[in-house]
């Protein structure tokens, strides 16, 4: 159903309008107007933030809150994450997770107006890890999106990271730590040759590397396809990234700034400084 709308638009743009209509593929003003409008909506770039998993794994007794709504420098993590996202044009947020950590999220930033975004919750009904956790945001992604989990505090260069991406062409792209100043019995290392990850290895038992996925960067839609259908776990880091590191279609993004993944309160007065 077409409706009727009137408006405003400068001459000059108006006369580069006009040049697009040429009765064959676009036969007036209105058609030409509705195919931009068209392609600027679905191409809006999506963020994804993955606040899967038991609701009690992110609380944090010590702060009082969920991790995602621990404050920094007087924003919740969850707010300085979007704005990185927002700053770089991705503009439309899913968040996926539990309905008790979505809910406490709404509560503190609603439907995202006020960060100038629009978000979408998805409900996680059931943990079945976090490649499942994806999952939820496959019928909203048509093409190249940045994801992130929901309690990293970091300071890379989004944009950076997204052009290399795009460079290299890898169905993901994983920003990699290259520092030492972590624990990494508790980390996911990696090794790599040139910008390739070619092993990923989930909670090691002995250090290989010093080399840490930071579960941040940015993906193809071909993921999903590693992803299995039905009522089975299936983990981003055991499962997916793994496969994708023996298909050589894993890129690595090396990065020695700030980031912490914040549990407490130290975490907090650690990245403040």
């Amino acid at each position: 159903m077409k409706a009727r709308v009137s408006i405003s638009i400068d001459r000059n743009v108006l006369e580069k309008l006009d040049r697009e209509v040429d009765n064959i593929n676009i036969q007036s003003r209105s058609e030409a107007i509705e195919k931009i409008i068209n392609q600027h909506v679905s191409e809006r770039k999506k963020c994804v933030i993955l606040a899967g998993g038991e609701p009690q794994s992110l609380y944090s007794s010590e702060l009082g809150c969920y991790r995602p709504l621990a404050r920094i420098n007087g924003k919740t993590l969850i707010e300085d994450m979007i704005g990185k996202a927002r700053k770089i044009n991705y503009n439309e947020i899913l968040i996926i997770g539990a309905k008790e950590v979505l809910s406490a999220i709404y509560s503190e930033i609603g439907d995202g107006k006020s960060l100038d975004v629009g978000i979408e919750y998805l409900e996680e009904k059931e943990h079945l890890g976090s490649g499942k956790t994806l999952a939820l945001a496959k019928p909203h992604i048509k093409g190249t999106f940045l994801f992130m989990p929901c309690d990293h505090y970091f300071e890379m260069n989004l944009e950076e990271v997204e052009s290399y991406h795009k460079r290299n062409k890898g169905t993901a792209t994983l920003v990699i730590y290259s520092g030492t100043e972590h624990e990494w019995k508790k980390s996911s290392i990696v090794s790599l040759e040139g910008n390739l990850i070619v092993k990923y290895i989930e909670k090691p038992k002995y250090v290989e590397t010093h080399l840490t996925s930071l579960m941040t960067g940015f993906a193809e839609p071909d993921i999903f396809s590693y992803i299995p259908s039905g009522k089975i776990t299936w983990s981003l880091q055991e499962n997916i990234f793994t496969e994708l590191a023996k298909k050589r279609k894993l890129v690595g993004y090396i990065y020695s700034g700030m980031w912490k993944n914040i549990h407490g309160k130290n975490d907090l007065k650690e990245m403040e400084k």
